[in-house]
């Protein structure tokens, strides 16, 4: 049987890994006479189930964690002390599982950051900064960052939503009124012509055929591929079809300045909180970089990494990027020239993330006249066909 297990090295460092045993006690023994302290052993059936039951954390329960872990350490609590607090404070839940597993790991010998990363619940973004706080001894400042970020995404997500609540409404009122048309008025219209389906106008063949195919059978079938689409993307490790998917998104026009503006945003406001925490400008440039999901954006600014290695100056090596638009090597070569790039990368930040929320709103505005559009015109192909049936009813047999 395969069993998958975690364990600590001597050094401290995290290791997971599969072994084919008869019992996890063997598991154990071997990993013991390995040297190595052994924090789990599970099947690779339970680390499945586990996966596909995994509860997801709010967005606002992950910013009351932060924004608290932030008050605990600045009053001069222990990160061991404060996490045992807050997982006390929180009702049972994802979130209070998810405190408890990070206090048993840190108490392991885990950092903080590999203790965030193996809940599964908290993005690279987040255990990265946590990361860049462990660097530079300074967790309390990642925590506070964290905390901003995710106070962004929350006003972020919530202004979306208001947006797409119209769009929405409409788009489902839409499909409802056009199933109940071809479900139930379409078939009680065409059954005074009988079975003789032949002989009706070409339209009107089409609007039979479209009701013929809603029927419950067929509904119950599509309800059952999106069940097992759901069941797949929850079980499959679908990580790397939707990076590619992803990635081929951003040749379409609209869509690619959306991802390019809010890549560069998460890249920008990144790297202004670790420069902030007090690292490095390569360090801060290789962890955010790794953060980026587009897999063609990550690999076009990766060599600047060497390149500015190398001594070659930031605006210039930055300048090189074809993807990068003209006003980040114009202010990263102010940021360079007064020493602030700190504040520079916010400002960037700053611009790029509007410009992803003004084309967010205006590709929202542009959904509720495209949606009343096609709805007109189906209703409109509807009515001109039964039109045309009534019509020529003179010339069909009954």
């Amino acid at each position: 049987m395969d069993f998958k297990y975690k364990c600590i090295d001597q050094m401290g460092r995290g290791i997971d890994g599969v072994m084919v045993a008869a019992d996890p006690s063997e598991v154990k023994s071997a990993l013991q006479a390995r040297g190595l302290t052994v924090i789990e052993i599970q099947t690779k059936i339970q680390a499945v189930k586990r996966r596909f039951f995994t509860k997801k954390v709010k967005d606002t329960d992950m910013y009351n964690l932060f924004r608290e872990l932030c008050i605990l350490l600045k009053a001069g609590v222990k990160i061991d002390k404060a996490l045992e607090i807050l997982s006390n404070t929180f009702s049972a839940g994802a979130l209070k599982e998810h405190l408890l597993l990070i206090l048993r790991s840190i108490k392991s010998g885990k950092t903080l950051a590999m203790a965030f990363s193996d809940t599964g619940s908290f993005g690279p973004l987040i255990v990265t900064m946590i990361h860049a706080g462990e660097s530079v001894g300074d967790i309390r400042s990642a925590f506070e960052n964290i905390a901003e970020y995710q106070q962004f995404q929350i006003q972020f997500k919530g202004e979306i939503k208001n947006a797409l609540a119209y769009p929405a409404f409409l788009i489902c009122a839409s499909f409802i009124t056009i199933v109940v048309i071809f479900k139930f008025i379409i078939p009680r219209f065409f059954s005074i012509f009988g079975q003789k389906d032949t002989v009706l106008p070409l339209p009107a063949k089409i609007l039979y055929g479209i009701g013929n195919m809603l029927g419950m059978a067929n509904i119950y079938f599509f309800i059952g591929v999106v069940v097992l689409v759901i069941f797949l993307i929850k079980t499959v490790n679908m990580r790397g079809l939707l990076s590619r998917l992803y990635s081929r998104l951003t040749y379409i026009p609209l869509v690619g300045n959306l991802i390019l503006y809010l890549e560069l945003s998460r890249f920008s406001y990144l790297m202004y909180s670790m420069m902030n925490s007090g690292i490095e400008f390569i360090n801060a440039l290789k962890l955010s970089t790794g953060i980026i999901m587009d897999q063609r954006i990550r690999e076009a600014i990766e060599p600047c990494i060497t390149q500015i290695k190398e001594g070659k100056g930031i605006a210039d090596t930055f300048s090189h990027i074809s993807l990068m638009p003209e006003i980040v090597h114009s202010m990263l070569k102010v940021g360079e020239e007064s020493g602030n790039l700190k504040d520079i990368f916010l400002e960037i930040h700053n611009v790029f993330d509007e410009r992803f929320r003004n084309i967010t709103k205006k590709v929202l505005s542009l959904i509720e006249p495209l949606v009343i559009t096609v709805t007109g015109a189906i209703v409109g192909l509807i009515v001109i066909s039964l039109m045309l049936t009534v019509m020529n009813a003179g010339n069909i047999k009954i």
